[in-house]
Protein backbone atom coordinates (compact mmCIF):
# COMPACT_ATOMS: atom_id res chain seq x y z
CA UNK A 1 0.00 0.00 0.00
CA UNK A 2 0.92 3.21 -0.26
CA UNK A 3 0.51 6.47 0.91
CA UNK A 4 -0.10 9.87 -1.40
CA UNK A 5 0.07 13.04 -0.14
CA UNK A 6 -3.04 15.44 -0.94
CA UNK A 7 -1.21 18.69 -2.18
CA UNK A 8 -2.12 21.83 -4.35
CA UNK A 9 -0.57 22.70 -8.01
CA UNK A 10 1.10 25.96 -7.38
CA UNK A 11 3.32 26.35 -10.72
CA UNK A 12 3.80 24.38 -13.23
CA UNK A 13 6.99 24.33 -15.59
CA UNK A 14 7.49 21.90 -18.27
CA UNK A 15 7.11 18.34 -17.01
CA UNK A 16 7.40 19.15 -12.95
CA UNK A 17 4.58 20.51 -10.79
CA UNK A 18 5.56 22.72 -7.90
CA UNK A 19 2.90 21.61 -5.07
CA UNK A 20 2.10 22.56 -1.74
CA UNK A 21 0.91 19.59 1.13
CA UNK A 22 -0.85 22.52 3.58
CA UNK A 23 2.46 23.68 4.81
CA UNK A 24 3.44 26.38 3.15
CA UNK A 25 6.26 25.32 1.53
CA UNK A 26 6.65 24.45 -1.62
CA UNK A 27 8.13 21.11 -3.42
CA UNK A 28 9.06 20.08 -6.78
CA UNK A 29 6.45 17.00 -8.22
CA UNK A 30 7.35 15.23 -11.36
CA UNK A 31 4.13 15.31 -13.06
CA UNK A 32 2.94 11.58 -13.72
CA UNK A 33 -0.65 12.22 -15.29
CA UNK A 34 -1.59 14.09 -18.21
CA UNK A 35 0.06 17.51 -18.34
CA UNK A 36 -2.92 19.66 -19.81
CA UNK A 37 -5.04 18.38 -17.09
CA UNK A 38 -3.33 20.50 -14.40
CA UNK A 39 -4.21 23.73 -13.64
CA UNK A 40 -2.74 26.52 -10.30
CA UNK A 41 -5.02 25.49 -7.80
CA UNK A 42 -5.92 21.92 -9.03
CA UNK A 43 -5.64 19.43 -5.85
CA UNK A 44 -3.52 16.53 -6.84
CA UNK A 45 -2.25 13.40 -4.83
CA UNK A 46 1.38 13.04 -4.25
CA UNK A 47 3.42 9.82 -3.67
CA UNK A 48 7.52 9.92 -3.52
CA UNK A 49 6.91 13.05 -5.80
CA UNK A 50 5.32 12.02 -8.70
CA UNK A 51 1.86 13.65 -8.89
CA UNK A 52 -0.19 10.33 -9.60
CA UNK A 53 -3.36 11.52 -9.46
CA UNK A 54 -5.72 15.00 -9.71
CA UNK A 55 -8.81 15.08 -7.16
CA UNK A 56 -12.34 16.48 -6.47
CA UNK A 57 -13.36 18.09 -3.40
CA UNK A 58 -15.55 15.34 -2.83
CA UNK A 59 -13.19 12.69 -3.15
CA UNK A 60 -10.81 14.68 -0.89
CA UNK A 61 -14.03 14.95 1.52
CA UNK A 62 -14.18 11.13 1.55
CA UNK A 63 -10.11 10.18 1.86
CA UNK A 64 -10.36 12.79 5.11
CA UNK A 65 -13.18 11.05 6.39
CA UNK A 66 -10.79 7.63 6.67
CA UNK A 67 -7.80 9.50 7.05
CA UNK A 68 -9.64 10.63 10.30
CA UNK A 69 -10.77 6.95 11.30
CA UNK A 70 -7.36 5.54 11.08
CA UNK A 71 -6.30 8.69 13.43
CA UNK A 72 -8.99 7.76 15.56
CA UNK A 73 -7.87 3.96 15.79
CA UNK A 74 -4.37 5.53 16.09
CA UNK A 75 -4.78 7.21 18.58
CA UNK A 76 -7.01 5.00 21.15
CA UNK A 77 -4.55 2.54 20.77
CA UNK A 78 -1.75 4.56 21.82
CA UNK A 79 -3.95 6.32 24.48
CA UNK A 80 -4.28 9.41 23.29
CA UNK A 81 -7.61 11.48 22.10
CA UNK A 82 -9.26 10.06 19.13
CA UNK A 83 -11.26 12.66 18.31
CA UNK A 84 -8.46 15.32 19.02
CA UNK A 85 -6.34 13.68 16.00
CA UNK A 86 -9.20 13.18 14.26
CA UNK A 87 -10.01 16.87 14.35
CA UNK A 88 -6.09 17.69 13.50
CA UNK A 89 -6.50 15.63 10.25
CA UNK A 90 -9.72 17.71 9.63
CA UNK A 91 -7.94 21.03 10.43
CA UNK A 92 -4.76 19.64 8.16
CA UNK A 93 -7.14 18.62 5.41
CA UNK A 94 -9.03 22.23 5.10
CA UNK A 95 -5.62 24.38 5.31
CA UNK A 96 -4.96 22.21 1.74
CA UNK A 97 -8.32 23.48 0.18
CA UNK A 98 -8.07 26.78 1.41
CA UNK A 99 -4.19 27.12 -0.28
CA UNK A 100 -6.43 25.27 -3.38
CA UNK A 101 -8.73 28.53 -3.48
CA UNK A 102 -6.26 31.13 -2.83
CA UNK A 103 -3.69 29.22 -5.96
CA UNK A 104 -6.91 29.28 -8.34
CA UNK A 105 -7.45 32.80 -7.56
CA UNK A 106 -4.16 33.92 -8.20
CA UNK A 107 -3.56 35.10 -4.23
CA UNK A 108 -1.40 32.46 -3.22
CA UNK A 109 1.97 32.83 -2.73
CA UNK A 110 4.51 30.77 -1.34
CA UNK A 111 5.95 30.99 2.36
CA UNK A 112 8.91 29.68 1.48
CA UNK A 113 10.70 26.91 -1.13
CA UNK A 114 12.14 23.64 -0.55
CA UNK A 115 16.05 24.51 -1.31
Amino acid sequence: MCWAVPSVVTKIEGGIAWVDPGDGVERPAIIGIEESALQLGDLVMVHAGVIIAKVDLSTLKESVEMWKQMARELAASTGEDPEAAARMIEEEMWRVVKIAEEARAGRRQAVRELA
